[in-house]
């Protein structure tokens, strides 16, 4: 979904320039005639490469690996889209709450499928590594060094941070000035809670390492038919290579010596965008389904964590959904692409559990492992952008000068480029025609993408103010974040991982292979280690289009970065153990922020259950009529509401589990899925109301959870989709844990339903009945193609057939299947005046026949 929603987000930053008003030292001095310097920088030098100096060897292999939920406080902003900026939409609002810790943008309200941390440590041959995965929009510079200062001096250049780009994950995190327009303000406490969740996670698989073996699998025709995802970038199509996907996938298999599973790193590209600006609900959208899917076809708690390769022109395929106009005459549901997550991971599980068994197929106990990591020189001098052995470059900036509008010359880009003239950097390059003025590079209208470009010292100023963010830019000095970058190279036995700080190209990424000394077994990563936008290749970058908007340094910047790396990738090869930052650059600091938010600690009246649930108070399918769950609900259609007054979001998130009774009466146990794990998230979602809803004093923090009387992910013998109908009757209710206090829900009976009949029909001597299962106010997915929350027909099952009279007396009964539309026929008996359907899960349904 770059489509609609993302381009139409950060062009919604030009509607607010067209209202504005106008109005620590570097180590690489800038040039005496361009009056820019980074002198306002606050640069460190990188620590030296654990181990450097040593020899690599094939060594025993040891792995571990663990997972934890980001605990953010619920109201922190989602990272994505710029349309969920307050002042530009009502994107993501369901009320008229504020909340201090989102700033200018809108809340998040609750969680959906809780954003994770996961994290993979490896050891052979006195090498350490540690691969984190987090689900959060891009990654932090600042937050990969705090990282590995907390870990210790051992692991200097021995860490990944890679990242999801969930558009609805928890953001800001960042210092990244220009990043945060579609991110949010840096708060401390979510910085520090992010970070907390790494270290923490990375010490959990630290300390859970076992004897292993590894084995890869790999192709260069993932995905043929589209199932999983999909190019989304229609611009490049003239190009060589530009009309496809990112085709390459890469899976590592991590067992146990003995052959449990311990990690699956299933590795490609795609834009985990089901969800768009409107959903308010923290999300791992389509990567955090595909795991969670991936992770339920074991018996034990294997971690799946993907991690991305070229997704910046690849949006992941969603399947299933929901009709927003369910409910004709009557206000419609939220319209959240929940079931598009679900859909997803189930369509990429077949491929994925195959490239895992082929993976076992010549796995190693005893590897080579090495990883050094560099920091790279980007903004803000045009000399620093040479590429291609010099055949690329920038002309000196000097605004004075009117370019010669030559993009391309003898089918080749003309060098140097004169159209990028912007001292300290640009952004929303996307078309030929200006989109502020004020901010142009001058001369450039009617130049693709170049006209369309905003100098980031004019636009800085003005979006600064607008959305209350310091970029620290002006007409001589830079974004700070702009101008260095990470990059990380990693091998591991016989292939080559590299990453790349930002939404890597398939283009891109086909050149980072090329340059590389093991092109087919190179591994690009993107996403990670640090973000510069998107990182396209010059060629592609001047095609314009919304890829390019969401740069700050040119055309020429990720190609830059790509070569950067490349010279990295040889020193992981070598027998000895290379210092990665020789020849890098210093790092940049730390961002740091003080928080001035209020919070209620303890809240009042946390841990209790109102004897009312006040009128704004706020869940998915409306205000409940009650605190507690209604006694009973049907399969299927039933949805169980819970509601209580618990702690502050910035305190803790409450943690929610089902539970269902055992069979001793009262006593209840978490229900499991096949793992072992709980039910918790993405089955149980969670909303947030705060009363009163802007903040004037104390105040009363109300939590509903919702759940869906449909079988859970990796439920034992009912995980597939024909098996909705079948979930275990019983008592359950809902456990929520808070900051030093539990509680429990009463007890709800789920019980037979969710089957409806079409309209039944009297041909030739037969009964015909179409058999459906009918969720009218359900998220999860009951199809893989049709509106789960409209009726989807029972197929190709065995369901029993009732002829009745009037009075409900049997007259006839066969077992029948009924067909690939869900229909069931049966001999009539003239004297029938009802037909009877139950499914082979005991839910039944009567309907009067003509």
């Amino acid at each position: 979904m770059r489509s609609g929603l993302a381009r139409l987000t950060f062009s919604t930053l030009a509607v607010a320039l067209a209202v504005a008003p106008i109005g620590c030292g570097d180590d690489a001095p800038a040039p005496a005639d361009s009056g820019v310097t980074t002198e306002s920088c606050s640069y460190l030098p990188m620590s030296a490469t654990a181990r450097a100096g040593g020899t690599v060897t094939a060594g025993s292999l040891t792995a571990g690996a663990a997972e934890r939920v980001l605990d953010i406080p619920v109201g922190t902003a989602l990272g994505g889209y710029t349309g969920r900026a307050g002042f530009l939409s009502s994107a993501g609002s369901v009320d008229t709450r504020k909340v201090t810790t989102s700033g200018t943008f809108n809340p998040s309200i609750g969680v959906e499928s809780a954003p994770r941390v996961k994290a993979l440590a490896l050891t052979a041959g006195g090498e350490t590594v540690v691969i984190i995965k987090l689900d959060a929009i891009f990654a932090y510079e600042g937050m990969l060094f705090d990282l590995e200062q907390r870990l210790g001096p051992d692991y200097a250049g021995k860490v990944i941070i890679a990242t999801s780009h969930s558009h609805s994950a928890w953001a800001q995190f960042t210092g990244h000035g220009p990043l945060k327009l579609g991110s949010g303000e840096l708060r401390d406490v979510v910085y520090k809670r992010f970070l907390d969740a790494c270290e923490g996670a990375a010490r959990d698989a630290l300390g859970s390492r076992v004897p292993a073996k590894l084995g890869v699998f790999s192709t260069t025709n993932f995905d043929p038919t589209d199932q999983i995802n999909h190019d989304r970038r229609g611009e490049n199509n003239m190009l060589p290579g530009g009309n496809k996907k990112d085709d390459h996938m890469f899976l590592f298999r991590v067992d146990t010596a003995s052959g449990a599973p311990i990690a699956i790193v299933p590795i490609f590209g795609q834009h985990p965008t089901l969800n768009g600006e409107d959903n308010p609900f923290a999300s791992s959208d389509a990567v955090g389904a595909l795991e969670r899917q991936l992770a339920e076809q074991f018996d034990s708690q294997v971690v799946v964590m993907h991690l991305q390769s070229a997704g910046a022109d690849v949006s992941a395929s969603g399947h299933g959904g929901v009709d927003c106009n369910a409910h004709p005459g009557k206000p419609s549901d939220p319209c959240f692409s929940w079931t598009g997550e679900e859909g997803h991971g189930r369509a990429a599980v077949t491929e994925l559990m195959a490239a895992w068994t082929s993976a076992g197929a010549a796995m190693r106990d005893s590897i080579e492992l090495e990883m050094l990591t560099r920091s790279v020189e980007t903004g803000p001098f045009p000399e620093t952008y040479k590429i291609r052995d010099g055949a690329l470059t920038y002309a000196p900036f000097d605004l004075n000068r009117v370019p010669d509008g030559v993009v391309m010359e003898g089918g080749k880009l003309a060098s140097p480029i004169d159209e990028y003239n912007a001292p300290v950097g640009a952004a929303l390059c996307e078309t030929g025609e200006p989109m502020f003025p004020a901010a142009q590079i001058p001369g450039t209208e009617g130049i693709l993408p170049y006209g369309s470009c905003l100098r980031l010292d004019v636009a800085g100023g003005i979006l600064g103010g607008i959305f209350k963010i310091d970029f620290g830019v002006d007409e001589t000095h830079p974004v700070c974040e702009t101008t260095r970058t990470t990059v990380s190279a990693l091998r591991i036995g016989e292939y080559l991982l590299g990453t790349m700080p930002g939404e890597l190209s398939v283009l891109l990424a086909g050149r980072v292979r090329e340059l590389s000394p093991l092109p087919d077994k190179t591994i690009v990563v993107g996403y990670a280690q640090g973000h510069i936008g998107y990182m396209l290749r010059p060629e592609d970058w001047v095609l314009g289009g919304y890829e390019p908007s969401v740069t700050f340094g040119g055309p020429l910047e990720a190609e830059l970065v790509a070569e950067r790396l490349a010279a990295l990738l040889p020193l992981a090869l070598t027998p000895m153990r290379e210092d990665g930052t020789t020849d890098g650059a210093t790092r940049l600091a730390t961002a740091t922020i003080t928080d001035n938010l209020p919070k209620d600690e303890p809240a009042q009246m946390r841990g209790t259950v109102p004897a009312t649930v006040p009128d704004l108070v706020y869940a998915r399918t409306g205000k409940p009529a009650q605190a507690q769950p209604q006694a009973t609900i049907s399969r299927v259609s039933g949805i169980a509401t819970f509601t209580w007054i618990g702690d502050d979001p910035l305190t803790r998130t409450p943690h929610v589990t089902l539970q269902k009774e055992t069979g001793t009466p009262g006593a209840f146990a978490n229900v499991t899925r096949r793992s072992g794990r709980p039910v918790e998230d993405m089955e149980v979602t969670i909303a947030y109301t705060p009363s009163p809803l802007q903040r004037s004093g104390p105040q009363t923090h109300f939590w509903v959870a919702e759940w869906q009387a449909v079988p859970w992910v990796g439920a034992p013998g009912l995980d597939n989709l024909s098996d909705r109908g079948g979930l275990p009757l019983g008592n359950y209710r809902f456990h929520v844990e808070g900051a030093g206090w539990s509680l429990d829900s009463d007890p709800f009976a789920v019980i037979a339903g969710g089957v409806v009949l079409g309209a039944p029909s009297r041909t030739a001597g037969n009964v015909k009945v179409g058999v459906s299962w009918h969720a009218p106010k359900g998220w999860r997915l009951m199809d893989m193609s049709l509106s789960s929350n409209q009726p989807v027909p029972v197929r190709s099952q065995q369901v029993t057939v009732e002829l009745l009279t009037a009075a409900d007396a049997v007259l006839s009964s066969a077992t029948v299947a009924t067909d690939a539309s869900g229909n069931a026929q049966v001999a009539d008996l003239g004297s029938a005046a009802k037909v009877r359907v139950q499914d082979r899960f005991g839910n039944t349904a009567t309907s009067p026949l003509p």
